[in-house]
């Protein structure tokens, strides 16, 4: 193992990164579906509540690392905010000094911009214009406008947890599904070296996100693609891609399961309770908030397939196939909490050490916390968990709209 890595969930969460969203929300919040979110996402309140949850984390006593800092401390976030944004001009001039502007601003705000990807454009003056208005130059007439395009922006990077996987022997880059998603990747590789870990593996042609990964001691899991009627359908991970992460030792658990995605139940059941699907990542239906501890919906585990690897010396081989729920059970001895389709992301919670957890609660009409709107919190408790913060966690709010968690804001720096 290094000292980036991550045996299982359940380990103490020492360091973990995250992005407080800005501006580059702007295009997500007026056009979800094409950024691939459920809702608006308005800026503002989603940078308040991801402050919030940045600071639930630091109470309790997680190191958290911002992406816009860890990309300083590579010594690249400059030259990303010169590769994103540009001035042009047409009227001739020199464009002004970007760099020597840039250069009074923080971290955080050159990463917006470069996020955003920002281009002004500074417009000649128009004589239409010319009234003999005093200027600014005192030429006597208006001087040049300027205007500000933001274009294709990268508006997903506030859910850390999708670029890479913290597997037991160090990070693995992966290789995103939508094209919209790609752009995060070297980003993401540079707020690595910013904390001075090295890449273990990185994907390359078959589609794998962090958000199917999950890690449990001796064994982990891996959300891969459904099959129906023989037919494999990519969701976000490919089975090729869980073939690969074992066949290239990229991993290296005692057990590793790929876990089909349940797509035909999860439509099924969508349309009985008339909700969101659950499907697009394993975390939108599994999770672990203690050593034997397992949170997920029952109907979709028995619905998913797991084909199950073992490592024998240095290979992994298929060992048997059974569903996900028999599997973590039955197999594994794990005692399961069933989840309420009332609530919208009961398993995207973040495990900070064993059965410690920050989750996302289902708000009231003014924002406070039931037990009744909560059953999945309330069983957690019951089975001694602490729920942070005030034993209720984060009402869930506008960064949800983004279609994710907690779990799916964060990616573990080190466990352990």
């Amino acid at each position: 193992m290094t000292d980036n890595s991550v045996r299982a969930e359940w380990e103490p969460l020492d360091a973990v990164r995250v992005h407080t969203p800005g501006i580059e929300l702007w295009s997500g919040s007026l056009d979800p579906g094409p950024n691939l979110f459920e809702n608006h996402v308005p800026p503002d309140q989603a940078r308040a509540e991801h402050e919030r949850i940045v600071a639930a984390l630091e109470d309790a006593g997680v190191e958290v690392h911002q992406l816009a800092d860890d990309l300083e401390a590579a010594g690249t976030l400059d030259e990303l905010v010169r590769e994103s944004v540009s001035v042009r001009t047409d009227d001739g001039d020199e464009p002004a000094d970007v760099d020597g502007i840039l250069s009074n601003f923080d971290a955080r705000e050159k990463l917006q911009l470069a996020l955003a990807r920002v281009t002004m454009d500074r417009h000649a003056d128009d004589p239409a214009s010319s009234d003999g208005v005093p200027g600014t130059d005192g030429t006597g007439t208006r001087s040049p406008a300027t205007s500000l395009r933001i274009d294709r922006p990268i508006s997903n990077v506030y859910f850390q947890r999708d670029t890479t996987i913290l597997g037991d022997r160090g990070p693995v880059l992966c290789d995103m599904y939508e094209p919209v998603r790609q752009p995060e990747i070297p980003i993401v590789r540079d707020a690595w070296d910013g904390v001075g870990a090295e890449i273990h593996y990185e994907m390359s042609g078959e589609p794998i996100e962090g958000g199917e990964f999950m890690p449990a001691g001796e064994f982990a899991l891996l959300g891969v693609s459904a099959e129906i009627d023989g037919e494999e359908r990519v969701i976000r991970t490919s089975y090729a891609a869980g073939e690969r992460l074992m066949d290239d030792g990229a991993v290296g658990y005692d057990e590793f399961g790929l876990v089909r995605a349940p797509l035909e139940a999860d439509r099924r059941l969508r349309r009985e309770h008339d909700a969101g699907s659950r499907v697009m990542h394993l975390l939108g239906w599994f999770n672990i908030a203690a050593e034997g501890l397992a949170v997920l919906d029952a109907d979709l585990a028995r619905a998913a397939e797991i084909d199950v690897y073992e490592k024998r010396g240095d290979t992994y081989e298929f060992d048997h196939s059974t569903d996900t729920l028999a599997y973590v059970r039955d197999e594994k001895g794990f005692d399961v909490i069933d989840i309420s389709w009332d609530e919208r992301w009961p398993t995207n919670f973040l495990a900070v050490d064993d059965g410690v957890v920050v989750p996302l609660y289902e708000p009231d009409e003014t924002g406070a916390y039931r037990p009744e709107n909560n059953p999945t919190i309330e069983a957690l408790k019951e089975r001694g968990v602490t729920v942070l913060p005030d034993g209720e966690g984060l009402p869930r709010a506008a960064l949800t709209n983004g279609a994710g968690g907690i779990h799916c804001m964060t990616t573990p720096i080190h466990r352990g």
